[in-house]
């Protein structure tokens, strides 16, 4: 069977949407061509499939135009829509609808590539692949996709993520696109509101839009990360907080639970599936609940070594091969 993908997601630096693309994508055993409008320079674990791209300036220009072109005998979209035009069967995967329901936190193309395509895309789809529950009940409610046709394939971890030797270093670690949506404003202003002397707070990754972080001592910036950078930055934080407004999902605290360090996190997307009880969980945009939770984690040695101890042990249930046996039983479906 010729599994085609649509590798837009996997372009520049793999985050969120392109890190579930390629960590399903490693673990389907079809001849698996990834087509893209632009090169994938990140093909770690990937080299097994084959590449292609016909270059174009606008990725949802090529989706329409030149994907459909390319011949497979399923096509999926891990990106949420897929070209009108195709004609055989097909899975998209939903990661969330946050550019429909707060537009102003996106970017205009992202708003307009996904806003007009995604109603169509739905209906044209043989199969419907949610990343959690709450992505799949978005889905049912406003776009009437019909239960039978909606599977869940979540997010997960590897072995990759695993704990290291317990070496607290004394900083707080949020790793995530730094934009208004991920509550980085919510997260500095309980930072700053803590007790001196406090932690050094850490922000790893690529700037978004609308959120401006000015100089100040205490705070450090990295930019985008490798993977053995992050894991590094997580197995030695003294804390990782997770502030997000709206998550179809919600990776980050699932990928530092699974390496031993202590979690704080928002109430959104499937966070809640798989961290409650294995991290303190506050609600979204309740920045002194946020400010206490980080205030009670901080001084609390014997917490932290409880939360360090279930994080690892939780995270063991949420692997990447669970979603991955999911969607070849909906590739071979279709």
């Amino acid at each position: 069977m010729n599994l085609l993908i649509d590798g837009r997601p996997l372009v520049g630096h793999r985050t969120g949407i392109g890190v579930h693309t390629a960590e399903i994508a490693r673990r389907l055993a079809f001849d698996t061509l990834v087509a893209s409008h632009a090169p994938i320079d990140d093909r770690e674990g990937l080299e097994q499939l084959r590449f292609r791209v016909d270059r174009m300036p606008l990725g949802v220009l090529w989706q329409q135009l030149t994907l459909p072109r390319i011949d497979a005998d399923v096509l999926w979209g891990p990106h949420g829509t897929l070209p009108l035009a195709w004609k055989k069967p097909s899975i998209v995967t939903l990661h969330d609808f946050s550019s429909i329901t707060m537009p102003l936190r996106h970017k205009l193309k992202t708003v307009l590539s996904f806003n007009l395509f995604i109603g169509a895309s739905l209906e044209l789809a043989s199969r419907v692949a949610c990343v959690s529950r709450i992505v799949a009940d978005e889905a049912m409610r406003g776009f009437g996709v019909h239960a039978s046709k909606i599977e869940l394939v979540p997010n997960g971890v590897d072995d990759f993520f695993t704990p290291g030797d317990v070496r607290e270093d004394d900083y707080i670690l949020f790793t995530g696109t730094l934009e208004p949506r991920k509550g980085i404003d919510d997260l500095i202003d309980a930072w700053r509101a803590l007790a001196r002397p406090r932690p050094r707070l850490v922000l790893c990754g690529g700037a978004g839009w609308g959120t401006r972080i000015d100089e100040e001592e205490g705070i450090e910036r990295t930019g985008y990360v490798s993977r053995e950078r992050l894991r590094e930055l997580y197995r030695r934080a003294l804390l990782f907080v997770y502030p997000s407004h709206h998550e179809g999902f919600g990776l980050p605290p699932l990928e530092a639970m699974a390496c031993g360090v202590p979690v704080i996190a928002t109430r959104t997307g499937a966070i809640p599936d798989y961290a409650e009880g294995a991290a303190l969980l506050v609600a979204p945009a309740n920045r002194d609940a946020l400010r206490d939770a980080i205030a009670r984690v901080v001084r609390d040695r014997s917490l932290r070594a409880e939360l360090r101890a279930r994080g690892p042990e939780r995270a063991r249930s949420w692997r990447w091969e669970r979603g991955a046996s999911v969607m070849s039983d909906l590739i071979r479906t279709v």
